[in-house]
């Protein structure tokens, strides 16, 4: 299942390097990103696909001190065709 994801970070390269690693970590693939950026934070667009459940994921996107805000813009499903 895809799910997309708008994430505010603190403007630290080390907060983008976070919540990727954390996005492995808990068996989320990265399929799509887009980073735009002010001078106080980075809005951080991504697409990521995983059969696992997606609060798995933002629960612990919430817990890292450099990110601001996490929201789950849509989820996508594909169907199988036989």
């Amino acid at each position: 299942m895809k799910h997309n994801l708008s994430i505010e970070v603190k403007q630290q390269s080390i907060a983008l390097e976070r919540f990727l690693r954390v996005t492995r970590h808990r068996g989320f693939n990265l399929t799509s990103m887009n980073i735009e950026s002010n001078e106080e934070k980075y809005i951080v667009n991504m697409m990521v696909d995983s059969d696992r459940p997606i609060y798995l994921l933002t629960q612990q996107l919430k817990k890292l001190v450099e990110v601001n805000q996490v929201e789950i813009l849509d989820t996508h499903t594909l169907a199988a065709t036989n």
